[in-house]
């Protein structure tokens, strides 16, 4: 379980850079896919969040903090 989050967050990572880069790009018509890149990092790093959470929890009710 502890890969699937790292790997979840290892995508948002991926994908703010990419955000970063486009929204960086000398040409003006790539900030819209700078907002599309940022949205998914956004919400990837969001899902991480919650399965991190939910696994700790998890751990917690099964008592093995």
């Amino acid at each position: 379980m502890k890969f699937d989050i790292t790997l979840i967050f290892t995508v948002a990572a991926v994908w703010a850079v990419l955000a970063l880069a486009y929204a960086l790009a000398p040409w003006s018509g790539m900030i819209g896919y700078a907002w599309v890149w940022g949205f998914g990092a956004a919400l990837f790093l969001g899902l991480g969040l919650a399965l991190r959470r939910a696994s700790a929890a998890h751990l917690k009710v099964e008592g093995r903090s």
